[in-house]
């Protein structure tokens, strides 16, 4: 076969939907196999920890108060 015969063929063959499509889908598929192939999962942030709030003191009570309380114990 001549040349000149065969490109409208190829033209023909190459502008198909069926072959463009299937190109594209053979491209997207190889893309997500290379991305899966060198994806490498970072490794978490460590967290700070939390500032925890001091507490706050109650106020001391009264010696008569102590020595009432430990009578009504007993």
């Amino acid at each position: 076969m001549k040349l000149n015969l065969v490109m409208p063929i190829v033209g023909e063959v190459l502008k198909s939907p069926v072959v463009i499509g299937t190109t594209i889908v053979i491209l997207l598929y190889l893309n997500f196999v290379f991305f899966v192939a060198r994806y490498k999962k970072q490794p978490p942030k460590p967290r700070k920890p939390k500032a925890v709030a001091p507490v706050a003191a109650k106020p001391a009570e009264s010696a008569s108060d102590e020595s009432g309380a430990e009578d009504a114990e007993i």
